[in-house]
């Protein structure tokens, strides 16, 4: 009997993907390789004329109506509508964001996690705008080490791709949900793709579409 083309994915599916995957003939290995915990934030005042937003994770529980907001990736737009927010422009990395709002010459508000890439504070470094971080939440890495190899290798934030590598070797393809994150796991292993867009579902369809073909 043939056996089934292994994958791993850094984040525990919803039970649609999960099926998709497992039934194109995938065996599927699936963990937790970060854990997010959300921070004290009561009584931050945000004093940017416009707010970033790079993660979803970033606006859990907070009041964004009135504030005019630029993200990274529909999710996290899907998140800053949902509390009230103004989206003015969605992004597919950090960096383009920092450098269209460094542009506007605008004061800005960075709402992020702890770990994160340094794109926007070193793009408003080089400006004479005043950049405003609140850390909303920090992300701990969970490593687990496997044993075999992986056809394909699903990464949904650059923490997910760090915690990965720290205990493991790729020899098949990184399938990452932007920019950024592969970015991190070019560092890592040169076989990379990127999906269409920055959503769990369009990592899955490129992996269905690019390694079944």
């Amino acid at each position: 009997m043939e056996s089934r083309r292994r994958v791993i994915s850094t984040k525990v599916l919803p039970e649609k993907l999960k099926g998709k995957i497992e039934g194109a003939g995938f065996e599927l290995i699936e963990r937790d390789f970060i854990e997010v915990t959300k921070l004290d934030c009561d009584g931050v005042k945000i004093e940017g004329e416009v707010v970033m937003v790079s993660s979803k994770n970033a606006i859990e529980g907070l009041d964004l109506r009135g504030k005019r907001v630029y993200c990274v990736g529909d999710k996290t737009m899907e998140a800053v509508e949902r509390v009230g927010g103004e989206i003015l422009k969605v992004f597919e990395n950090s960096l383009e964001m920092a450098e269209c709002v460094v542009g506007l010459g605008l004061d800005a508000t960075f709402i992020c996690g702890r770990r994160r890439m340094k794109s926007i504070e070193e793009a408003f470094a080089k400006s004479d705008s005043k950049l405003q971080i609140i850390e909303t939440y920090s992300t701990e890495l969970k490593s687990f080490t496997f044993i075999g190899e992986f056809e394909s290798a699903l990464f949904f934030s650059p923490s997910g791709v760090e915690s990965f590598f720290n205990s493991n070797t790729l020899e098949g393809v990184a399938i990452c949900i932007g920019e950024t994150t592969q970015a991190e796991a070019l560092k890592y292993t040169s076989d990379t793709l990127v999906a269409q867009s920055t959503t769990i579902e369009s990592v899955v369809e490129e992996l269905l579409e690019k390694t079944l073909s």
